[in-house]
């Protein structure tokens, strides 16, 4: 069994999760429970107060598969003007499990340990998010760190369903729910949290595929460093784009952002160009700057991933090339 983590390594696992969810933290306090300061590119960001302790198994007299949470804190408080979680962590399945806070504020918290079956810890490593009923009749979410922004930003909503119905089982097999099953959802609320967090699996599967088709390395000039995105060859926003390995390529950071802005491309054979339209633009607007290190650090042509299987799509190249309009 891995070892449980201690507080300040828990302080370290939401922030990374924070991270992975594709959000940037703060640290306002260190001590617990944690304050983060949690925002994205230019929004304004919430701050986001989190209770966590490890999810250890229930001890002697206690059902096998059961884990639990156990409080260190007599009295748990909900403040207004930030999101208040309570989670649990588990490193031998990697995942967090999302409590009520409300059923666990105040006087009304009168057990200091909480209580999650080890079939929801499974099923979340597994299909990355489980909707659990527990024995109380509170529902406890339990899920893979890329989602803990999402899940905090709609935890109210999730944990005030009740019940786990035709609609809230969806979240359970997030990896074969269709966009027929989400537009069936009939009310409205519950509707955009499911969309968002299918959206979000989606976003996020298609990313670790194709990270780990071309080894966490840009396919333009083959850096790692943690700088590296999945994007379309063929932009989601196109008909026909799809969620395929085949219509992904990794590019760092700023290799993305130049495939984006159609400073850069590639042909069917792979070969890397860049526009001498855009060149042209560029020293029109005394914005050429860097441009002859930019072309140095360029490789002849993409890093291709080891797989032959994942190689970028002849199909969506071209149709890429047509949309962006490079030369064919």
């Amino acid at each position: 069994m891995v070892a449980p983590l201690s507080k300040k390594q828990l302080l370290a696992q939401l922030l990374r999760a924070v991270d992975e969810s594709g959000w940037r933290a703060l640290v306002a306090s260190a001590s617990h429970p944690y304050l983060l300061r949690v925002f994205r590119d230019d929004e304004r960001g919430f701050n986001l107060r989190v209770y966590i302790w490890n999810c250890t198994p229930g001890g002697n007299n206690r059902p096998a598969d059961e884990f639990r949470i156990q409080k260190t804190i007599s009295s748990l408080s909900d403040n207004p003007g930030e999101i208040t979680l309570l989670l649990g962590w588990h490193s031998g399945y990697g995942v967090f499990a999302g409590f009520d806070i409300s059923k666990h504020v105040g006087a009304v918290a009168a057990s200091p340990s909480i209580q999650i079956r080890e079939d929801a810890l499974i099923s979340a490593h597994t299909h990355s998010f489980a909707v659990h009923l527990r024995h109380n009749g509170e529902i406890a979410i339990a899920f893979h760190p890329e989602f803990l922004v999402d899940y905090a930003l709609n935890a109210k909503t999730l944990h005030a369903i009740g019940v786990i119905d035709q609609d809230t089982a969806l979240l359970n097999k997030l990896d074969s729910v269709t966009d027929d099953q989400v537009a069936a959802v009939a009310a409205a609320e519950r509707k955009d949290v499911i969309s968002q967090i299918v959206r979000k699996y989606r976003a996020h599967d298609f990313r670790r595929r194709v990270l780990s088709a071309y080894g966490h390395q840009c396919a333009a000039c083959g850096v790692q460093l943690e700088l590296i995105d999945a994007a379309h060859i063929l932009p989601v926003a196109e008909p026909g784009s799809t969620d395929e390995t085949t219509n992904g390529i990794a590019f760092c950071k700023l290799h993305h952002a130049a495939y984006d802005r159609n400073l850069l491309s590639f042909d069917h054979r792979y070969r890397i160009e860049v526009s001498s339209a855009q060149i042209d633009r560029l020293t029109e607007s005394n914005l050429i700057g860097g441009l002859r290190q930019f072309q140095r650090n360029l490789r002849d042509a993409i890093i291709l991933p080891a797989d032959r299987r994942d190689y970028p799509s002849q199909a969506y190249i071209k149709q890429s090339r047509t949309v962006r309009q490079w030369a064919a």
